[in-house]
């Protein structure tokens, strides 16, 4: 691939399917204290998960504040929510993503100046991006 813009449009693309498929199957997500990490709440009313498989998607895994998806073609796309609740991504995510694709070329550099770029993209500090949407962010209980 080894054109950041590309591979920032089909990280957006891919993470998109990926939180689509899963706000499918899991209707919210619970985080009890600040010490525990996230977890789904299913639409069906079974007891809440911390990873799973979404059909036709691939896997994923919640950790600290995120959530690392693993598709079934190989490719790995990772996105956090931040303290605002946002669906958020920076460089490195970027920079994982492309590795996953077999594109060892491309630089941190410069899918972080290709983000800043990017139509489907929002900048919300030099390193951290979100989603031109708020589709995906999650609303914190309040304290």
């Amino acid at each position: 691939m080894s054109d950041p813009a590309a591979i920032i449009d089909s990280f957006v693309r891919l993470t998109s399917r990926c939180l689509d498929a899963l706000l499918t199957v899991y209707g919210g997500n619970e985080r009890p204290t600040v010490w525990t990490g996230l977890w789904l709440v299913p639409r069906d009313g079974s007891d809440p998960v911390r990873s799973g498989v979404l059909e036709g998607v691939g896997s994923f895994h919640l950790h600290g504040i995120g959530c690392r998806f693993e598709l079934d073609t190989g490719e790995d796309v990772d996105v956090d929510w931040d303290w605002d609740g946002r669906a958020v991504f920076n460089s490195w995510r970027l920079l994982m993503y492309a590795h996953s694709t077999g594109d060892e070329t491309v630089t941190e550099q410069g899918l972080r100046a290709a983000a800043h770029q990017a139509p489907s993209v929002v900048t919300l500090e030099e390193d951290k991006f979100t989603f031109s949407h708020r589709r995906y962010d999650v609303t914190r209980p309040e304290s």
